[in-house]
């Protein structure tokens, strides 16, 4: 049975480069907030900074819980954290079990992309949704369901990830395993190569870039530029197929489009909603509504915090 949410909770956001920690409380709303560099030596080195980031947050009191945002899979059965390349010297610990007994608070960890998820479903743009999917395009494409408040995680905690539905069966090998995945082309790494290659004997104002990422590639796309419309537009394609598919499965009724790659804003997610209409039924693309995320770089922490407040299980049941 779980908890009642607790009035104010610590939400810890880990990075790949930053951990970001902020008090919260029952309305939302941030009430000190923090932000450092991770400690990634160790295990020990990074429990105890996360120990560190509760007590100089508890100065003005007591938080009830503590939740905490990893860059990983938090198998629902065991609390144990997988696949998490970026802090490798987590990989299958309890990190909620963990720091709890550091802290001697009630701790619970989840994947980072729910938290950010469970975040914009309560205070953000899924505010009022049922059943939201949250898709976050960033160096690789994360996904996450939320459904009556509540992440949806499946059997173990991997439901949601819509970055490694097939878009091209011809496609690249994945880092997942698979090949083709809708990562392999909309991740960041993907807009790089695709650009390349598209710049091969043509004309372009990509030509002489420093940088082919996102950001670049949609500026000239903005300008008009026929190479830099057609990497666009290839990867709305393809973040279409992952969220056509979960919208022809499970007739959700909210879209969050968020991560770095979103900042795009509406001139990438018009060209998202689009493919994702040519790949719909219309009845099932009719009751969903797309956005982006209203939180920006506080959804973690948010999330996070959230997670805290509604302790075991902050998941639906599966």
């Amino acid at each position: 049975m779980s908890q009642a949410p607790a009035v104010e909770a610590i939400g810890i956001d880990v990075g790949g480069t930053f951990l970001k920690a902020a008090r919260v409380g029952g309305d939302g709303r941030l009430r000190a907030h923090i932000e450092l560099p991770v400690s990634k030596g160790s295990a020990d080195d990074l429990l105890r900074q996360m120990q560190e980031a509760v007590r100089r947050l508890e100065d003005a009191g007591a938080a009830q819980a503590v939740g905490v945002g990893l860059p990983g899979i938090v198998d629902a059965s065991t609390g144990r954290l997988y696949n998490a390349p970026n802090v490798p010297a987590l990989n299958g610990l309890d990190v909620g079990r963990e720091l709890g007994r550091r802290t001697g608070r009630p701790c619970f960890a989840e994947n980072d992309a729910n938290a950010a998820a469970l975040a914009e479903a309560w205070m953000g743009a899924g505010r009022g949704a049922a059943r939201l999917l949250f898709v976050t395009l960033g160096t690789g494409v994360g996904g996450a369901l939320v459904f009556d408040g509540r992440i949806w995680g499946g059997t173990s905690g991997y439901a949601g990830e819509v970055g490694h539905l097939q878009a091209d069966p011809k496609g690249l090998p994945c880092g997942c395993g698979s090949w083709g995945c809708v990562e392999t082309i909309a991740g960041v790494p993907g807009w790089e190569r695709r650009a390349r290659r598209a710049l091969a004997g043509r004309e372009s104002l990509l030509k002489d870039a420093p940088l082919l990422d996102p950001a670049t590639v949609v500026g000239a796309a903005r300008d008009g530029d026929p190479v830099a419309l057609e990497v666009v537009d290839e990867a709305a394609a393809a973040v279409a197929v992952g969220v056509a598919s979960a919208l022809n499965l499970l007739n959700l009724d909210r879209v969050v489009i968020g991560g770095g790659v979103a900042r795009a804003g509406d001139f990438l997610l018009a060209r998202i909603v689009e493919q994702t209409r040519r790949r719909t039924f219309p009845h099932v693309f009719a009751d969903a509504e797309f956005r982006l995320p209203d939180l920006g770089s506080d959804a973690g922490v948010v999330g996070a915090a959230r997670v805290g407040m509604l302790g075991v299980p902050a998941r639906a049941a599966s």
